[in-house]
């Protein structure tokens, strides 16, 4: 399943990551602007699977008709429905390649993630043995200190001796030689005995100098948390909202939880979310977050588009 994850994909949005953050300094405004260039390139999608939506919908009395009329004879039945999808244009797959892209989509930007995540953790820990930890900075947003760690209380602003390593070890392909002797000549890692690991004490003392320089350590000199769950509780309401009002269902004009499965789809999404954004970096919760508030407001404002244009079609027929 890694290729999920560790495709062309990924490594495209690595380089537009990086290539955006150079003009506008910040990863955090490069991800949201990356996001909503995402969501642009998919609206002709988008477009095309709500107006093929609402033909489906508008069909309902009469592909119940058809159910009843032909009951005990289903191949009469498939090909009365696919002769009345093709009179009106209506395609019955086309709704499940916008959700199918969008995963990948999610997907790819998640590994993308991971590999910036370890790329600045490790670019960070170098330059605080290289050039030392007062020039060293950890790039935030609002009040997550450390946009590579994980919105929540629990978390530390620097990874764990452990977590470090395993960065390491997860990203190697993306990781050269040059960087790795880099690590061990600075006493961080040692790989001489054939296994790859951490030199502990002078890991944690570099990040703690670190944190120091960054005044991100209690009046009692411990470290602080490096989020309070802010962006995956957002994450999980904007989840909801588009879920409840925002969906493929509010499309069609009907209700959601009447749909079977549609309450608890409606509930399960976003407690998903709310776990995924809590175990993520906050790199990748407020892609999340910006991608479902994003996709709710797209999706309301086509479909006052739809409602104005069938409003004016009336006029002109009455």
């Amino acid at each position: 399943m890694t290729f999920l994850y560790n495709n062309f994909l990924t490594d495209f949005f690595v380089l537009c990551l990086d290539g955006i953050s150079g003009l506008v300094v910040e990863y955090a405004v490069a991800i949201i602007i990356l996001t909503v260039l995402i969501r642009l390139a998919l609206l002709p999608i988008d477009i095309k699977q709500r107006s093929n939506q609402a033909k489906m919908a508008e069909l309902g009395p009469q592909i119940e008709s058809l159910q009843k009329r032909y009951a005990n004879d289903p191949a009469k039945l498939q090909k009365k429905q696919q002769e009345l999808y093709k009179k009106v244009g209506a395609q019955p797959l086309l709704g499940c390649l916008p959700m199918l892209l969008q995963l990948f989509i999610l997907f790819a930007f998640f590994g993308a993630m991971r590999v910036l995540q370890s790329e600045q953790t490790i670019s960070t820990a170098l330059q605080a043995v290289q050039y030392g930890t007062a020039t060293t900075d950890v790039h935030g947003f609002f009040w997550v200190h450390n946009l590579w760690q994980p919105d929540n209380v629990y978390s530390g602003i620097m990874p764990s001796a452990n977590e470090f390593i395993s960065f390491v070890q997860q990203n190697s392909i993306y990781i050269s030689p040059q960087t790795l002797m880099m690590l061990q000549n600075q006493g961080l890692i040692d790989f001489t005995t054939g296994t790859l690991s951490v030199v502990q004490p002078t890991y944690d003392a570099v990040m703690t100098n670190v944190l120091a320089s960054n005044n991100l350590l209690s009046e009692a000199g411990n470290p602080l948390a490096n989020g309070i769950f802010i962006l995956p509780a957002l994450s999980g309401a904007s989840m909801f909202i588009q879920q409840k009002f925002g969906g493929a269902l509010a499309n069609q004009g009907t209700n959601p939880q009447a749909q079977p499965g549609g309450k608890f789809m409606m509930y399960f999404f976003p407690f998903f979310s709310v776990y995924i954004c809590i175990t993520s970096s906050a790199a990748f919760a407020l892609y999340w977050t910006i991608s479902s508030l994003y996709a709710f407001g797209q999706s309301r404002l086509i479909l006052f588009v739809q409602k104005k244009k069938k409003e004016k079609q009336k006029i002109v027929v009455s």
